[in-house]
């Protein structure tokens, strides 16, 4: 039998347990506590019912979000409950993942290719990387690149008159560090592999006003 693997994180992402408002309120209170609250604790910061809280708390413990512990007995009676939050904080998954990124990065390339914004073996990557995530072209139509760029954190912006495209944003930017050329080119790699036969996508990185270019000509 193969052995069990752990739950995937994208699972406790809170996008992914579907949770209503209140339910992040409460998650929210409880991700304040490190090691855990009881839900009188959670009740009173939030201004609550104590059996209203109870009840939410129920609900994220169903849904995987939080662990429930018992706090050392005190004497007599039963154990107090303590409510631990298992959701990760995404900013920290991320800048974690980043950081990884880079240093794998550093192993892969030779020195000139790591400055190389066309380096050949790192366009190879990008386009294995679109395969493995299955969104490889020519299936795949210009008008879905702007949500996917979206989803994967580029902040897109389409240009006035134009078929280009800015991107505002990085998910390979982190506090103090900044992706390096060859890195740029995977993500070229990746694009070019993204988009129907006969577009070209060319990314001209690093632009004024913080922003990377797409210069795209459909088919």
């Amino acid at each position: 039998m193969p052995d069990s693997l752990p739950r995937p994180t994208t699972e406790l992402f809170p996008e992914a347990l579907n949770l209503s408002p209140k339910q992040r309120e409460v998650l929210a209170a409880l991700q304040r506590h490190p090691n855990g609250a009881k839900a009188g604790t959670v009740a009173e910061e939030l201004g609550m019912h104590v059996n209203t809280a109870r009840g939410h708390i129920d609900e994220l413990v169903n849904a995987g979000a939080i662990n429930v512990l018992s706090a050392p007995s005190k004497g007599r009676g039963r154990p107090s409950l303590i409510f631990q939050v298992r959701v990760p904080d995404n900013k920290t998954v991320a800048e974690e993942y980043i950081t990884l990124v880079e240093v794998l990065t550093t192993m892969l390339a030779g020195k000139e290719e790591l400055d190389d914004t066309a380096s050949a073996k790192a366009i190879e990557i990008g386009r294995r990387w679109a395969r493995a995530a299955g969104a490889e072209g020519p299936h795949r139509a210009l008008d879905t690149l702007f949500s996917t760029l979206r989803d994967m954190g580029f902040d897109p912006a389409m240009q006035p008159d134009s078929t280009d495209m800015e991107l505002r944003a990085c998910p390979f930017v982190s506090s103090g560090l900044q992706p390096s050329p060859f890195l740029c080119a995977v993500h070229a790699g990746f694009l070019q592999e993204t988009t129907d036969e006969g577009t070209t996508i060319n990314l001209v990185p690093r632009q004024p006003h913080n922003v990377c270019r797409l210069e795209i000509k459909p088919a």
